[in-house]
C-alpha cells in the first residue's frame, strides 16, 4: 500500500474522512496518474463522489479508460484557496487544501449503476440539469465506460493562515491574497433563440458561485 503521509510538515496531512469529503466535493476535476508501456501518464478529468469512492468516465473507445482499468493509479484533487506573500522569495507559499490517493480501478458495467452515475455526476456539476434535458439514453450509457476508485488509501494536506515567518517593521507588504471560484455570466448558444429565457437552476449555480 502506497503511504500517504507528508515527508514535509506532516502535521498538514490528515486521514479524517469528512475534511477529505469536504475536499473531494469542492472540487471540480482530479488527476489520474497512471503508468503505461513503461511511461508515466496523467489525465485530468470530471469525477463524482458516492460514500467512499470516486467515479469517473470515458468513452468505451477510449484508451486512457482501457488502459486503467483492473490497474493500480494514483489521483489527485487540489484547491488554490491564496497566495501567502512572505519577506523573502524563499519563504512565499500557498494556502490550498489538496487529496491524494492510491487505489485500483474497478470497471462498473451494470446498466443502471451506470444511469445513475450519469445522472448524479451532471447535476454535481449543474443541479437541476437532469430534470431539464432528461436521463441518457441506453445507447449512451452503453457506449460509456464508467470505472470506481477507492477512498480508502486517501489522504488530504491543507496549508491555511498567515504568512507564518517573523515581520521585520520595514519589511515589504506581506500578507496573504484570497484566490476565489465563481462562474461568470451565462452564454446561450448562437444556433438558439436569442429570447430563450436561462433557467433558473443555472442562475442559482451562477448567484451561489458569487456568495461562497
Amino acid at each position: 500500500m502506497a503511504n500517504t503521509t507528508p515527508s514535509r510538515y506532516p502535521s498538514r496531512g490528515t486521514q479524517d474522512k469528512k475534511a477529505l469529503h469536504q475536499i473531494i466535493d469542492e472540487g471540480l476535476f482530479c488527476n489520474v496518474a497512471f503508468i503505461r508501456d513503461g511511461i508515466a501518464h496523467q489525465i485530468p478529468t470530471g469525477f463524482a463522489r458516492v460514500d467512499n469512492h470516486i467515479y469517473i468516465h470515458a468513452s468505451a473507445k477510449s484508451k486512457f479508460i482501457d488502459n486503467i482499468i483492473g490497474e493500480q493509479v494514483s489521483f489527485s484533487i487540489t484547491h488554490l484557496d491564496a497566495l501567502v506573500l512572505a519577506p523573502t522569495a524563499f519563504d512565499h507559499s500557498f494556502n490550498y487544501r489538496s487529496v491524494i490517493g492510491f487505489s485500483e480501478v474497478e470497471e462498473i458495467t451494470d446498466l443502471d449503476e451506470k444511469r445513475n452515475f450519469f445522472n448524479l455526476f451532471t447535476d454535481r456539476y449543474i443541479p437541476g440539469r437532469i430534470a431539464d434535458i432528461g436521463e441518457p439514453t441506453d445507447e449512451q450509457v452503453s457506449i460509456t465506460k464508467i470505472a470506481r476508485l477507492s477512498l480508502e488509501n486517501a489522504a488530504a494536506k491543507v496549508r491555511s493562515g498567515d504568512v507564518n515567518v517573523n515581520l521585520s517593521k520595514d519589511a515589504s507588504w506581506c500578507g496573504i491574497i484570497p484566490v476565489e471560484r465563481c462562474y461568470g455570466p451565462p452564454q446561450l448558444d448562437d444556433q438558439l433563440d436569442p429570447n430563450k429565457v436561462t433557467p433558473d437552476y443555472i442562475k442559482q449555480l451562477i448567484d451561489g458561485s458569487r456568495k461562497s
